[in-house]
Parts: C-alpha cells; sequence; structure tokens
C-alpha cells in the first residue's frame, strides 16, 4: 500500500470542489467520481503549524506542544509518519510550496520546496512502498495579490468592503490548483495501488471579528473538507471526524508497528471519542486568548482562557444553544489533559524564535 496526502492550506469548506457550485473543476470532479468527500470533517486548529504536527503525530495541539502559529518547538517523545515510514522501508518524499512554515519542527527536515509536476509524478511511479506528502499554500492568501504577502493586500481589500473581489481571486486559486495540479497528479495514479487522502488543514475567515485565520474556532476556520480513496473502498463510520483521526488511519493502511496511545481513532471505524477537541493560540498581540472547543455531533463549547469568554453552539450551524452547565465540559477537558502521557514531557530544542519570526513574516503572518 502507498499513501499520498495532499494538504490544500486553507481551503474553506464553502468554497471545495463538488461542495461549491461557484467552483469548477471538471477535470478534478471526473477523477474524483469514486471518492469520498466528507463534509463532517473538523481541524484540530485554525493555524498550520499546529494541524499538521497533530496529522503527523495523532496528538493534540496541547500534548505536542505546536499550539499556534508562534510556538517554537514541540515536546519531546512522540513519533511523526516520517520516521514510521521510513523506519518502515518506505520511500519518504515530502514537499511544501511554503517549507519555511515547518521551520523548527521535528519533522521540518523532511519536507524540501515543491518541485514541478513532472518530478511529483515521477514519486507515485516508484516501484517501492512509497508516503508522498504535498502541501499546497496557493490557495492561502496571497492568491491574487500583488504585495505577495499573506495578509497585506487582502487584508485592505477586506477593509475596504471589497469581499466580493477577494472572493473572486480565491475562488480562481482553487480551480487553478485542483486543475492544473492535483488532477494532473491523480490522472498519473494506479489507484489499485495507492490510498489517496486531500485535505485543508483549516479553512479562511473573512468576518469582520476575524478577517484572517488562526484567531478563533469558528467553523469558518475549523470545518474542512476531506476527499479521499481506498483500494477497498471502506466507508466512514462515523458522523463526526478530526484531522487527528487521520494518524492511526494512516498507521493501520500502512501497516507500521507503533503503539499509539493517543485519543484519535481510526476514520474507518464506529469508535469514536466522547469529544472531539479544537485548540489556537492567537499569540500575544492577538485580541483574543488561547481557546480549545470540545464538540460531539450535536453541540460545540469555546472557552476563552484569558477572557473566561463561553460559548455553546450548535456543532454544524454555529446557532446558539441555551445556557448549559459548562462544568462538565471543563472537567472533560482536564481529564485529556490528565490522561494524556505527553503534556509533561519536556520540549526537544527550540527553533531560534528570531528566525521563526523572520520565516514567518516573510510569508506575511508578522506584521
Amino acid at each position: 500500500m502507498n499513501l499520498l496526502l495532499i494538504s490544500v492550506d486553507s481551503l474553506r469548506l464553502d468554497f471545495a470542489p463538488g461542495i461549491s457550485a461557484a467552483v469548477r473543476t471538471p477535470r478534478f470532479s471526473a477523477l474524483t467520481r469514486d471518492f469520498h468527500l466528507c463534509q463532517h470533517c473538523f481541524s484540530v486548529s485554525s493555524a498550520t503549524r499546529p494541524v499538521h504536527t497533530s496529522i503527523f503525530t495523532g496528538l493534540y495541539p496541547f500534548e505536542h506542544g505546536i499550539e499556534g502559529q508562534h510556538s517554537p518547538a514541540m515536546r519531546q517523545g512522540a513519533a511523526d509518519l516520517f520516521d514510521l515510514c521510513r523506519r518502515a522501508g518506505y520511500a519518504v518524499g515530502a514537499f511544501s510550496e511554503a517549507p519555511d512554515i515547518f521551520t523548527g519542527l521535528s519533522y521540518a527536515d523532511y519536507i524540501a520546496p515543491l518541485p514541478d509536476d513532472e518530478q511529483l509524478t515521477g514519486w507515485l511511479q516508484r516501484r517501492e512502498p512509497t508516503f508522498l506528502f504535498i502541501h499546497y499554500w496557493s490557495v492561502h492568501p496571497p492568491y491574487g495579490a500583488a504585495d505577495g504577502l499573506a495578509f497585506g493586500e487582502v487584508g485592505r481589500l477586506l477593509t475596504a468592503g471589497r469581499i466580493s473581489e477577494v472572493q473572486a481571486r480565491y475562488r480562481m486559486a482553487v480551480e487553478q490548483l485542483f486543475e492544473r495540479h492535483i488532477a494532473r497528479l491523480l490522472a498519473a495514479l494506479d489507484l489499485s495501488a495507492w490510498a489517496v487522502f486531500i485535505i485543508s488543514d483549516h479553512g479562511q475567515s473573512w468576518r469582520d471579528d476575524e478577517p484572517y485565520h488562526g484567531q478563533t474556532l469558528c467553523n469558518d476556520v475549523l470545518r474542512v473538507p476531506l476527499y479521499y480513496r481506498l483500494p477497498s473502498q471502506e466507508p466512514v463510520g462515523r458522523t463526526l471526524i478530526s484531522l487527528v483521526d487521520l494518524f492511526p488511519t494512516f498507521l493501520s493502511l500502512l501497516q507500521l508497528d507503533y503503539p499509539y496511545s493517543g485519543f484519535a481513532r481510526d476514520i474507518r471505524t464506529s469508535s469514536s471519542p466522547e469529544y472531539c477537541l479544537a485548540e489556537i493560540d492567537p499569540g500575544p498581540a492577538a485580541q483574543y486568548g488561547r481557546q480549545w472547543s470540545l464538540f460531539d455531533a450535536s453541540a460545540k463549547f469555546t472557552c476563552d482562557q484569558s477572557t473566561q469568554r463561553e460559548t455553546m453552539v450548535e456543532t454544524f450551524s454555529e446557532q446558539p444553544l441555551p445556557a448549559l452547565d459548562t462544568r462538565p465540559y471543563h472537567q472533560a477537558y482536564a481529564a485529556l489533559r490528565a490522561a494524556s502521557r505527553y503534556v509533561q514531557a519536556g520540549f526537544t530544542p527550540a527553533a531560534d524564535r528570531a528566525i521563526l519570526e523572520q520565516r514567518l513574516r516573510a510569508l506575511g503572518y508578522l506584521d
């Protein structure tokens, strides 16, 4: 079994191919006609670094230590998917349009700059068992921005109320990526030998209170599309999936020998934890504090630990729910932290904070 994992940074659920009628991707749609398209998947955070670290380790942000874009170091003791595949004899390829975003993370050395499509196609035709990870950043701002920054011009357009122009650029970026690049890779695949997963790490927000992402845990930034195809075509067994659940799924599909002890569950099983968890620490300069959400298919509770603001909404619609006793959610979150064997671990050597900030600033994440 080979594994292709494609991550499309900042792809909103309502702008995803196959979900939005306004997004036209006929070639991609034809190639993925027999893929599962899951619309009930949630991320574990609203920023790139914590989400990918959860996917590759099977741990929540509070466990692996990358709780926001600015977090410089992971906790010790967490194996990652790249190391596990390499030890099991897989050829491991990992490429990103923005590799600097992974600066300081334990798996960063695996991730190289994205080559052209022809070289990527070569990875799909290797004879040995292969794990290929591709991280596309072109749907993330600066989609169409003349200044080339992650937020700059896009932010100014939003401030000026020109959201339709922002959305038109965004939609064009989605169409170009899926039709010109992802579809080309899928056309080169022998689907009888590959498990394919196409995800978004988080969505994108254009609201007044969160014009970007990485500030809150609202559904605009937390609900994500999940496309996948397995040679055996097992159906999803649950009504709610978290991106962290991909890690034990990959362990099983690739038959990797690893004593996983996290909270995630293989997406093909009906077994699921009582709650899914999402967390974000926006950083010291943000208007919001560190937040966590616990949710099931019915209700979603969010707590801002700095402001002590609490909200309870319907999970999928975010319609406010009547005030309920929130103590069980606080108790459940405390129980998760107490049950994790990683939360007390020390940290790996941190990335030089000045270098990390310089690279994040070059990508437009910092002013």
